[in-house]
Protein backbone atom coordinates (compact mmCIF):
# COMPACT_ATOMS: atom_id res chain seq x y z
CA UNK A 1 0.00 0.00 0.00
CA UNK A 2 1.43 3.37 -1.02
CA UNK A 3 2.05 5.72 1.90
CA UNK A 4 0.95 9.33 1.89
CA UNK A 5 3.94 11.70 1.55
CA UNK A 6 4.90 13.31 4.83
CA UNK A 7 3.30 10.53 6.90
CA UNK A 8 5.92 7.82 7.34
CA UNK A 9 4.82 4.38 8.43
CA UNK A 10 4.95 3.47 12.11
CA UNK A 11 8.42 2.62 13.27
CA UNK A 12 8.91 -0.75 14.90
CA UNK A 13 9.26 -0.70 18.67
CA UNK A 14 7.32 -1.03 21.90
CA UNK A 15 3.61 -0.40 21.90
CA UNK A 16 3.22 3.05 23.49
CA UNK A 17 0.45 1.89 25.83
CA UNK A 18 2.39 -1.10 27.18
CA UNK A 19 4.99 -1.00 29.97
CA UNK A 20 6.94 -3.50 32.03
CA UNK A 21 4.66 -2.69 34.96
CA UNK A 22 1.58 -3.43 32.84
CA UNK A 23 3.04 -6.80 31.85
CA UNK A 24 3.82 -7.53 35.50
CA UNK A 25 0.26 -6.57 36.49
CA UNK A 26 -1.09 -9.00 33.90
CA UNK A 27 1.08 -11.80 35.29
CA UNK A 28 -0.22 -11.07 38.80
CA UNK A 29 -3.79 -11.11 37.51
CA UNK A 30 -3.19 -14.45 35.76
CA UNK A 31 -1.66 -15.89 38.94
CA UNK A 32 2.03 -15.26 39.51
CA UNK A 33 2.76 -18.90 40.36
CA UNK A 34 0.93 -20.42 37.39
CA UNK A 35 0.79 -17.88 34.55
CA UNK A 36 1.93 -18.69 31.03
CA UNK A 37 3.51 -16.20 28.68
CA UNK A 38 0.77 -16.77 26.04
CA UNK A 39 -1.86 -16.23 28.74
CA UNK A 40 -0.31 -12.92 29.79
CA UNK A 41 -0.06 -11.85 26.15
CA UNK A 42 -3.71 -12.72 25.53
CA UNK A 43 -4.79 -10.76 28.61
CA UNK A 44 -2.92 -7.73 27.26
CA UNK A 45 -4.16 -8.21 23.71
CA UNK A 46 -0.67 -8.46 22.23
CA UNK A 47 1.36 -11.17 20.57
CA UNK A 48 3.45 -13.57 22.62
CA UNK A 49 6.66 -12.20 21.10
CA UNK A 50 5.76 -8.64 22.11
CA UNK A 51 6.26 -9.52 25.79
CA UNK A 52 9.96 -10.09 25.20
CA UNK A 53 10.41 -6.40 24.50
CA UNK A 54 9.69 -5.85 28.20
CA UNK A 55 10.96 -9.01 29.93
CA UNK A 56 13.75 -11.42 29.07
CA UNK A 57 12.02 -14.61 30.13
CA UNK A 58 9.26 -16.05 32.28
CA UNK A 59 11.62 -15.95 35.28
CA UNK A 60 12.28 -12.28 34.58
CA UNK A 61 8.54 -11.66 34.50
CA UNK A 62 8.13 -13.45 37.84
CA UNK A 63 10.73 -11.10 39.32
CA UNK A 64 8.99 -8.10 37.74
CA UNK A 65 5.68 -9.26 39.24
CA UNK A 66 7.28 -9.60 42.69
CA UNK A 67 8.68 -6.07 42.36
CA UNK A 68 5.27 -4.78 41.30
CA UNK A 69 3.50 -6.49 44.21
CA UNK A 70 6.06 -5.11 46.65
CA UNK A 71 5.75 -1.59 45.23
CA UNK A 72 1.98 -1.49 45.65
CA UNK A 73 1.94 -3.01 49.14
CA UNK A 74 0.86 -0.67 51.94
CA UNK A 75 3.93 -1.05 54.18
CA UNK A 76 3.71 0.22 57.77
CA UNK A 77 6.01 3.05 58.90
CA UNK A 78 9.17 2.03 60.76
CA UNK A 79 8.55 4.36 63.71
CA UNK A 80 5.86 2.17 65.30
CA UNK A 81 6.52 0.47 68.65
CA UNK A 82 8.42 -2.76 67.96
CA UNK A 83 5.57 -5.20 68.57
CA UNK A 84 3.06 -3.12 66.63
CA UNK A 85 5.61 -2.77 63.84
CA UNK A 86 6.17 -6.50 63.42
CA UNK A 87 2.43 -7.19 63.62
CA UNK A 88 1.69 -4.53 60.99
CA UNK A 89 4.51 -5.90 58.81
CA UNK A 90 2.95 -9.36 59.03
CA UNK A 91 -0.47 -7.94 58.13
CA UNK A 92 0.99 -6.12 55.12
CA UNK A 93 2.65 -9.24 53.74
CA UNK A 94 -0.50 -11.30 54.33
CA UNK A 95 -2.61 -8.70 52.53
CA UNK A 96 -0.17 -8.73 49.60
CA UNK A 97 -0.44 -12.53 49.37
CA UNK A 98 -4.24 -12.35 49.50
CA UNK A 99 -4.27 -9.71 46.76
CA UNK A 100 -2.03 -11.78 44.47
CA UNK A 101 -2.71 -15.53 44.74
CA UNK A 102 0.49 -17.50 44.30
CA UNK A 103 2.71 -14.67 45.53
CA UNK A 104 3.60 -16.51 48.74
CA UNK A 105 4.70 -19.56 46.76
CA UNK A 106 6.99 -17.60 44.43
CA UNK A 107 8.45 -15.51 47.26
CA UNK A 108 9.48 -18.74 48.97
CA UNK A 109 11.16 -20.12 45.85
CA UNK A 110 12.38 -17.15 43.80
CA UNK A 111 15.66 -15.36 44.61
CA UNK A 112 14.32 -11.83 44.30
CA UNK A 113 14.75 -8.85 46.60
CA UNK A 114 12.97 -5.77 45.22
CA UNK A 115 14.55 -2.48 46.22
CA UNK A 116 11.38 -1.29 47.94
CA UNK A 117 11.30 -4.46 50.07
CA UNK A 118 15.01 -4.23 50.94
CA UNK A 119 14.57 -0.61 51.98
CA UNK A 120 11.50 -1.34 54.09
CA UNK A 121 12.94 -4.39 55.83
CA UNK A 122 16.20 -2.56 56.41
CA UNK A 123 14.29 0.26 58.07
CA UNK A 124 12.41 -2.21 60.25
CA UNK A 125 15.66 -3.86 61.30
CA UNK A 126 17.21 -0.53 62.27
CA UNK A 127 14.08 0.31 64.28
CA UNK A 128 14.28 -2.99 66.15
CA UNK A 129 17.94 -2.43 67.00
CA UNK A 130 17.13 1.02 68.31
CA UNK A 131 14.38 -0.54 70.42
CA UNK A 132 16.90 -2.82 72.12
CA UNK A 133 17.46 -5.93 69.97
CA UNK A 134 20.88 -7.08 68.83
CA UNK A 135 21.56 -6.71 65.12
CA UNK A 136 21.34 -10.49 64.70
CA UNK A 137 18.06 -10.79 66.60
CA UNK A 138 16.55 -7.92 64.61
CA UNK A 139 17.46 -9.59 61.32
CA UNK A 140 16.13 -12.96 62.49
CA UNK A 141 12.90 -11.35 63.75
CA UNK A 142 12.10 -9.67 60.43
CA UNK A 143 12.99 -12.81 58.47
CA UNK A 144 11.03 -15.08 60.81
CA UNK A 145 7.86 -13.02 60.62
CA UNK A 146 8.08 -12.87 56.83
CA UNK A 147 8.63 -16.63 56.55
CA UNK A 148 5.81 -17.33 59.00
CA UNK A 149 3.40 -15.29 56.89
CA UNK A 150 4.42 -16.94 53.63
CA UNK A 151 4.37 -20.53 54.91
CA UNK A 152 1.07 -19.99 56.73
CA UNK A 153 -0.51 -18.37 53.67
CA UNK A 154 0.56 -21.29 51.48
CA UNK A 155 -0.74 -23.80 54.03
CA UNK A 156 -4.14 -22.13 54.42
CA UNK A 157 -4.59 -21.72 50.67
CA UNK A 158 -3.68 -25.37 50.20
CA UNK A 159 -6.66 -26.39 52.31
CA UNK A 160 -8.92 -25.36 49.43
CA UNK A 161 -7.64 -28.12 47.16
CA UNK A 162 -9.97 -31.06 46.53
CA UNK A 163 -8.65 -34.55 47.23
CA UNK A 164 -10.29 -37.99 46.99
CA UNK A 165 -11.42 -39.71 50.17
CA UNK A 166 -11.64 -43.36 51.23
CA UNK A 167 -15.31 -43.56 50.22
CA UNK A 168 -14.50 -42.79 46.61
CA UNK A 169 -15.77 -39.22 46.75
CA UNK A 170 -13.86 -36.02 47.22
CA UNK A 171 -13.62 -33.34 49.87
CA UNK A 172 -11.46 -30.30 50.36
CA UNK A 173 -8.26 -30.91 52.27
CA UNK A 174 -9.69 -28.62 54.94
CA UNK A 175 -12.73 -30.81 55.48
CA UNK A 176 -10.72 -34.02 55.49
CA UNK A 177 -8.30 -32.70 58.11
CA UNK A 178 -11.11 -31.32 60.26
CA UNK A 179 -13.15 -34.53 60.12
CA UNK A 180 -10.12 -36.67 60.91
CA UNK A 181 -9.34 -34.65 64.02
CA UNK A 182 -13.00 -34.57 65.04
CA UNK A 183 -13.21 -38.36 64.87
CA UNK A 184 -9.89 -38.99 66.60
CA UNK A 185 -10.43 -36.46 69.38
CA UNK A 186 -13.96 -37.49 70.36
CA UNK A 187 -13.95 -37.78 74.14
CA UNK A 188 -10.21 -37.12 74.33
CA UNK A 189 -8.25 -34.31 75.90
CA UNK A 190 -9.44 -30.76 75.03
CA UNK A 191 -5.99 -30.17 73.47
CA UNK A 192 -7.01 -32.38 70.54
CA UNK A 193 -10.33 -30.59 70.19
CA UNK A 194 -8.43 -27.44 69.22
CA UNK A 195 -7.45 -29.21 66.00
CA UNK A 196 -11.07 -30.05 65.28
CA UNK A 197 -12.35 -26.52 65.82
CA UNK A 198 -13.86 -25.00 62.69
CA UNK A 199 -11.94 -21.72 63.01
CA UNK A 200 -8.64 -23.61 62.97
CA UNK A 201 -9.11 -24.39 59.28
CA UNK A 202 -10.33 -21.05 57.93
CA UNK A 203 -9.02 -17.54 57.39
CA UNK A 204 -5.56 -17.19 58.92
CA UNK A 205 -5.94 -20.29 61.07
CA UNK A 206 -3.49 -20.23 63.94
CA UNK A 207 -1.24 -17.64 62.34
CA UNK A 208 -2.02 -14.84 64.79
CA UNK A 209 -1.54 -17.17 67.75
CA UNK A 210 1.81 -18.35 66.38
CA UNK A 211 2.89 -14.77 65.82
CA UNK A 212 1.88 -13.82 69.37
CA UNK A 213 3.90 -16.73 70.83
CA UNK A 214 6.94 -15.59 68.85
CA UNK A 215 6.56 -11.95 69.86
CA UNK A 216 6.15 -12.90 73.51
CA UNK A 217 9.43 -14.79 73.32
CA UNK A 218 11.14 -12.02 71.37
CA UNK A 219 10.27 -9.56 74.12
CA UNK A 220 12.74 -11.35 76.41
CA UNK A 221 15.61 -10.60 74.01
CA UNK A 222 15.47 -6.82 74.30
CA UNK A 223 18.44 -5.47 76.22
CA UNK A 224 16.84 -2.06 76.71
CA UNK A 225 13.03 -1.70 76.87
CA UNK A 226 11.74 0.81 74.35
CA UNK A 227 10.24 4.00 75.73
CA UNK A 228 6.69 3.40 76.88
CA UNK A 229 7.00 -0.39 76.47
CA UNK A 230 7.74 -3.26 78.78
CA UNK A 231 10.01 -6.04 77.67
Amino acid sequence: MKQTPGRPGRRPGRAPSLTRDAVADAALAEGVAVFSMPGVAARLGVSHSTLYRYVDSRDDLVRAAIERAAARTDWPPADLPWRELLTAFADAVWAACDASPGLAEVLLTTPAAPRVMVDRLGGYGVALVRAGLSTRDAAVAVDFVGDLVLSSSVAMRGLDRTVPNAAGGSLTAREQYRRAWAEESAGSHPFEAEFAAEETWHGRGWFDDKLAVFLDGLATRFTVPAAGESS
